[in-house]
């Protein structure tokens, strides 16, 4: 059974975040022991833990080697442990770094996660790959002066109310099958397999000899214009098969990815944030998905298209009309991303 995580607990948290003086505390941090004190601990108590459940100096056994100590560990009901591996502020952090944790995974059961962090950017580990073998990605990244909604959605589940590793352990083996799917889908698309050729040939109706020349044609016809109009029939396809009678026009489809890409050109408007949902009279784009945060309502007709933004309506001539209202479409989306 999932742990149900109260939204009040996640509300909580993004306004503990909110009110964490940030600046102050990184202003005071020239060194590791310093950002320990000021950025690490603090992160950690508003997770709800005390000082009494993050050990420091936990004594890590590197097998062969002499024993080392680990910054930081978390004991969970004395059987489970998170690793914490602290850096200086403002340290630079990469992967390789999350090597010095390998030793005590190699070495225990108790510890499936780890955490690698400079007390501004918290990099979440564990074994999804190999048993007992940090991956050499990190699950789950969160950071102090750049997160979502989605990202707390995530960081909660830490907590020390509700961490259950194996269910974190869960959606973290799920994250990491999506990105390597899609790693190895993009794969394919960028430079296709024979074999993927010879499974689109044998389920074409236009049959011919699977030569060279065909694998070739085929191969300059996978490009970036094929897969976006590959991207818009499945979103119609999708839409028009769950939706009782509503039909997702291309015109639509056409619009959503024009405003769409507007927006994401603003560096403050993350572009997993922005969704459509098509109804029989109208067609919304909205932030997260959420009927409380409509960007702009879209309109369209054989004999008229028409975009209402707020209370405001405007007449389109074509679906690139909407360019030009460009202002008003990232004040809106900026006002609902807040």
């Amino acid at each position: 059974m999932t742990t149900n995580i109260p939204k009040q607990s996640i509300n909580q948290l993004k306004k503990t975040l909110e009110n964490f003086k940030i600046n102050d505390a990184i202003e005071l941090c020239t060194n590791e022991a310093q950002t320990r004190k000021f950025l690490i601990e603090p992160f950690f108590h508003l997770l709800n833990y005390i000082s009494n459940d993050l050990i420091p100096e936990f004594n890590a056994d590197f097998g062969d080697r002499v024993s080392q100590k680990i910054d930081y560990a978390i004991l969970l009901n004395k059987k489970e442990t998170i690793l914490i591996e602290a850096k200086k502020y403002n340290s630079r952090l990469s992967d390789k770094e999350a090597g010095q944790l390998n030793g005590y995974f190699n070495n225990t059961k108790s510890s499936r996660i780890a955490v690698l962090t400079n007390g501004i950017e918290y990099r979440f580990y564990s074994d999804i790959l190999l048993p007992n073998v940090i991956d050499s990605k990190p699950f789950f990244v969160f950071n102090l002066t750049n997160y979502s909604d989605k990202d707390l959605e995530t960081l909660i589940k830490f907590d020390k109310r509700y961490v259950v590793i194996n269910e974190i352990i869960k959606t973290a083996q799920e994250c990491v099958f999506v990105e390597d799917f899609e790693a190895s889908l993009l794969k394919e698309f960028i430079a296709p397999s024979k074999d993927l050729l010879k499974i689109i040939h044998r389920n074409m109706n236009f049959k011919t000899k699977f030569t060279e020349e065909t694998q070739g044609k085929m191969i300059n016809l996978i490009n970036s214009a094929l897969l976006k109009s590959l991207y818009d029939k499945k979103v119609i396809s999708e839409s028009n098969s769950n939706t009782g009678g509503i039909i997702t026009t291309e015109t639509e489809i056409q619009a959503y990815h024009t405003i769409r890409t507007l927006l994401i050109q603003n560096k403050k408007i993350p572009s997993q944030r922005i969704f459509f949902k098509d109804f029989k009279s109208f067609f919304n784009i909205s932030v997260d998905d959420n009927l409380k945060k409509v960007i702009c309502k879209l309109i369209f007709s054989d004999s008229k298209l028409k975009i209402v933004i707020e209370n405001n309506e405007y007449l389109l001539s074509s679906v690139d009309d909407v360019l030009k209202y460009k202002n008003e479409l990232i004040n809106r989306t900026l006002l609902l991303l807040e």
